[in-house]
Formats: C-alpha cells, structure tokens, sequence
C-alpha cells in the first residue's frame, strides 16, 4: 500500500465532498451564476450539484455556453457530462463536446439543437 498515494487520494475525496456539500446547501441559481461567471470550484464537484438538482431549462445553455469557452479540457469535459445527464443523452458523449478536434463543433451544434428541442417539448406539454 503506497501511503502517500492513498493519502492523496482521501484528501481529495474529502475536499470534493466538502466543496460538493457547499454547492448543494446553495440554491441552483446561485450555482448556475457561478458558472456564468467562470468560477467553477477546485474539485468538478460543481457539475454533479447542477446536474443533479437544477432542471434542464434552468441550466441547459448555461452549460452550453461554457463548453464554447476556451478553459481546460477537464473543466469541459465535466461540463459536458453534466449536460448529458440532465438531457439524458445517449447518442453524443462528453468527449465530442469537450475533446479539441475536428468535429467538436458539429457535436455542439447538434446538441444545441437537441437542447432546444427537448426545452421546447417539455413548454409544449406544460402548455398543452
């Protein structure tokens, strides 16, 4: 057992769960203008809150928007993840929307273009 390693390893775990606690004792608004203004937490723990508390028309283009962003690909790639999850998308992955190469533009105009459908669907039904 590599001691060091493990105790890197809880360290992180229990920033991110503390860093986690912190982003759901908040309201989803105030996370979602976090987000909007770039501050996006230490442990990806911020992604998992929204994913898991805000709906998708509360924070749809919000995570849209940042994966138009130029920050690191982690940032993205956690990013893309949560908006998967509240699209619960199962043809395009995070890694097309966060991954620098030739087609990530075509993947996020084909999730927009997703995104604003299932929005629109879901205020059809509400409305309908």
């Amino acid at each position: 057992m590599d001691l060091k390693r493990d105790h890197w390893k809880t360290v992180w775990e229990d920033n991110a769960d503390n860093e986690r606690k912190t982003y759901d004792s908040m309201e989803v608004e105030e996370v979602l203008r976090m987000v909007k203004e770039g501050h996006y937490g230490d442990y990806y723990s911020i992604w998992y809150s929204i994913s898991e508390r805000a709906t998708l028309e509360q924070a749809g283009y919000v995570l849209l928007e940042v994966l138009h962003r130029d920050i690191r690909y982690l940032l993205r790639a956690n990013c893309a993840g949560a908006l998967i999850r509240l699209m619960n998308e199962k043809q395009i992955r995070g890694v097309d929307l966060s991954a620098d190469r030739p087609d990530q533009n075509e993947f996020l105009e084909k999730i927009e273009k997703k995104l604003g459908e299932l929005i629109e669907n879901k205020k059809g039904r509400l409305h309908g």
